[in-house]
């Protein structure tokens, strides 16, 4: 449990953190509303982004395996990837937690929740389920989920202090959230990828735990080249 004290101390440092996090992040955050915007237009061209978001040798997607095996998933327990976008992870998450636990698919975007709910539908993913979610929450249930994924997704959060809220009460006490983002200090990311995240690895961490969580591991991949990944607890 924390000391009163410290809980004062992230109460303080919260908001001046925010405010740190909206001004470096301002450009960032226009690209974000603008490509959120264009994911959730009736005519997006759902078959053109699973060709750009699941190429195989997109970092996310060579590691996508060792990344789902660092969350540790046990069998019947349940996990929200949050920006699921058009499913890339959910055969892999289906596979960790088994047939009697439950994998909840995110999303923004009309057109990809509903071509995730048929994809899970087409590769027998019963225990998978697709929900629309909000630009400020994931729309899930108080104390509902043990562990939340989210894959180059932060950097994509218009109210990113919001959805850290929405997203601890998601989690079951002691529920862990994971976070694979776009790692601007690493020589493999792109200038674009730079552009798009509007913190730094240390920023991420300062800014997640200023909103109640833990981090308890930055996880090594060394085949992950342009993006890291961060392990809380709430």
């Amino acid at each position: 449990m924390r000391m009163p004290v410290l809980a004062l101390l992230l109460a303080t440092a919260a908001p001046a953190l925010a405010q740190h996090a909206h001004h470096e992040g301002a450009p960032a955050q226009s690209h974000a509303i603008g490509m959120n915007q264009r994911w959730a237009a009736p005519d997006v061209d759902v078959a053109a982004w699973v060709a750009r978001f699941e190429a195989p040798d997109r970092d996310v997607i060579a590691n996508r395996a060792a990344i789902v095996a660092a969350l540790q998933l046990a069998p019947g327990q349940t996990v929200a990837d949050v920006g699921a976008g058009t499913g890339a992870y959910l055969k892999a998450l289906s596979g960790a937690v088994g047939a009697k636990g439950r994998v909840i698919a995110v999303d923004i975007a009309p057109a990809f929740v509903a071509h995730m709910a048929e994809r899970a539908k087409a590769e027998g993913l019963a225990n998978v389920t697709a929900r629309l979610g909000a630009a400020d929450n994931p729309m899930l249930e108080d104390g509902s989920v043990d562990a939340i994924l989210s894959v180059n997704t932060f950097h994509h959060f218009e109210k990113p202090e919001a959805m850290l809220k929405a997203m601890r009460g998601a989690l079951k006490p002691g529920g862990q959230l994971a976070i694979v983002d776009f790692d601007r200090e690493s020589a493999g990311a792109t200038d674009h990828q730079r552009q798009m995240a509007p913190l730094d690895k240390a920023g991420h961490i300062r800014l997640i735990e200023a909103h109640g969580f833990r981090l308890v591991e930055d996880v090594a991949i060394p085949s992950l080249r342009q993006n890291f990944m961060l392990r809380f607890v709430k």
